[in-house]
């Protein structure tokens, strides 16, 4: 099955948002937590760069993990050598996935 790469972000509507297994599944590239948002900036944004056939497959990627997510903030295709800024270190886990 061919895969592609997304840059996505979501709104997590929950105080812990680490994802519930570590490092997620597979189909996590990497994961962040950008900031927060929402009415008193509480709510944690979440960035991660994910690997699926499609939009709907990579939302499915990311309810594994984080089950309170809601809907995207931002989705977009990224190129399969595509890395983010270095606003968004990389683990070791991460390093073995990118």
């Amino acid at each position: 099955m061919n895969k592609n790469r997304f840059w996505c972000s979501w709104e997590q509507d929950s105080e812990d948002y680490r994802p519930l297994s570590y490092p997620p599944n597979k189909g996590v590239i990497g994961w962040w937590c950008s900031g927060y948002g929402g009415e008193n900036a509480e709510t944690p944004i979440l960035c991660a760069l994910i690997e699926a056939k499609d939009e709907e497959a990579a939302e499915s990627v990311v309810k594994k993990d984080w089950p309170e997510y809601k809907k995207w903030r931002f989705i977009e295709t990224a190129e399969k050598d595509w890395k983010p800024s270095d606003r968004f270190p990389l683990s070791d886990w991460m390093k073995a996935r990118i």
